[in-house]
């Protein structure tokens, strides 16, 4: 708890408007206030906050801090860029440096969401206490609510950390995104140990390059946000991010990989780990979350743990990543939904499946007003390994449809023949399309969905649950 004087003096803010209050927690939604808050009223991307000043004030805002002055009943703080202390300013209001809580952070394009989900099974499995901050979901305790942001906005991650640490827990893992570190999502926190899965092309529409969006991931590994890392090293941009580690937190840094501090193995059996330290993890999780489940397992290494104690959680860890390549049923044909929306997240789920099953038919769509050179990637790389490709609807947002799965048919053209492709705009017409091509000892990948229920058409997000669409084109519902 802090006073609006004590916030002011901390962060140069001058002397604030109106009579001294106490504040208790932050919050930079009008939705996230609760009584003793302090809303932070910034520009959106459709709105400014300050145009939900009354509703945040009906909430019980004490205060409000604002890119400008406004009049109010309640006490004001003016800030030219509140975003860029929010994070900073919730640290010093709830307390979130003090709580003694041991912080996991991951970042990368793709594999995020499944290394802190193994992350967070193996402390629990080892017996300590840990919430989770995902894209798919939040958990504190048995407590799981849906996330509308791969990171949340700052104010409501020091909410988070405080509700852990009020519910007992003594970890939280975390998975942050590109967005988020140059958002200032994660401002106020020091990562006991950030890991790195991997850089493929993704929100180009953002970044311009893939330098810019390396330099943003980098940006965790930094003594500002971490104490220590392990870098995944699969290609350029792994070598690339363990220099820049190692530039800014000299020490600290460690390689996953071949020639690295670390390395591992997969077989049938599980991931064999060499190096500092050795251990095997008797899973079989396939080849593509192997590299994250080795990831979560040396972070926690890195944190001082045992290589017996981490062996021995992964026995009992739940394995499956909700949306990514998740089974839907064990009914035949098989339908796996992934989150994939990057051309290697699509590349590498479908060489996996396309090694399983004879027969592989891929369910695709793409994003609209998003990095819209990434989609004739995407169709190629489905067109290496699908038996047929059928091209659907994601999230078109403002943008034609037709013109998305033109470019993704583009792509599927440039390695298949055309009878090899279906184009059914409808994504819960295409899955049943799917089913029906599939045929025996076949399987379904569906990338795109994952975990979200719901798809978002001209600025309105509509529900749909990608999961149940699959079950009912199985018949199972």
């Amino acid at each position: 708890m802090r006073t609006t004087s004590e916030i002011a003096e901390a962060f140069d803010l001058g002397v604030p408007v109106g009579n001294q209050v106490e504040i208790t927690s932050v919050a930079i939604s009008s939705l996230d206030v609760a009584p003793g808050c302090l809303f932070v009223a910034v520009q959106g991307e459709k709105a400014h906050g300050i145009d939900f000043l009354s509703s945040a004030i009906a909430a019980g805002a004490s205060a409000v801090l604002s890119d400008r002055p406004v009049q109010a009943d309640i006490p004001v703080l003016v800030h030219e860029d509140p975003r860029s202390i929010a994070g900073h300013i919730s640290a010093f209001v709830m307390g979130t440096m003090d709580l003694g809580l041991q912080v996991f952070g991951v970042t990368g394009t793709n594999g995020k969401t499944s290394t802190v989900f193994f992350l967070h099974q193996l402390l629990i499995q080892m017996g300590v206490k840990a919430g989770l901050s995902s894209s798919a979901f939040t958990q504190i305790d048995n407590h799981r609510a849906d996330s509308v942001l791969t990171t949340p906005e700052a104010p409501r991650l020091h909410r988070l950390l405080s509700e852990m640490n009020d519910a007992g827990a003594k970890a939280a893992v975390v998975e942050v995104s590109a967005q988020a570190l140059v958002r200032h999502r994660v401002d106020g926190l020091v990562f006991d140990v950030a890991g790195f899965t991997n850089l493929t092309r993704d929100h180009l529409d953002e970044f311009g390059s893939m330098e810019n969006y390396l330099s943003a991931k980098a940006s965790l590994f930094t003594q500002e946000f971490s104490r220590r890392s392990v870098i995944n090293v699969e290609d350029r941009f792994g070598e690339q991010m363990l220099e820049l580690a190692r530039a800014k937190l000299p020490d600290h840094p460690v390689g996953l990989g071949p020639n690295q501090d670390y390395s591992f193995e997969v077989s049938g059996d599980g991931i064999k780990i060499a190096g500092k330290q050795e251990l095997f993890l008797a899973r079989d999780v396939g080849p593509l979350m192997s590299k994250n489940l080795a990831l979560a397992a040396v972070m926690i290494l890195e944190a001082g743990y045992t290589a017996e104690a981490v062996s021995a959680a992964a026995l009992d860890i739940e394995t499956l990543v909700p949306g990514r390549l998740e089974l839907v049923s064990e009914s035949t044909p098989h339908i796996y939904l992934d989150y994939a929306h990057t051309p290697q997240a699509v590349e590498l789920a479908a060489q996996e499946l396309s090694e399983k099953y004879s027969n592989l038919v891929i369910v695709l769509g793409a994003s609209g007003d998003r990095d819209s050179g990434k989609r004739i990637e995407m169709g190629r790389a489905a067109g290496k390994f699908a038996n047929h490709v059928v091209v659907t609807d994601q999230h078109p947002r403002s943008e034609d449809p037709a013109l998305i799965r033109a470019s993704i048919i583009a792509g599927i053209l440039e390695v298949g023949p055309d009878s090899s492709i279906s184009e059914i705009d409808d994504p819960a017409v295409a899955i049943s399309k799917a089913v029906d091509l599939v045929g025996d000892g076949g399987a379904i990948l569906w990338c795109g969905p994952g975990h979200l229920k719901y798809r978002e058409i001209k600025g309105k997000k509509l529900p749909f649950d990608a999961y149940l669409q699959a079950r009912k084109a199985l018949n199972l519902d």
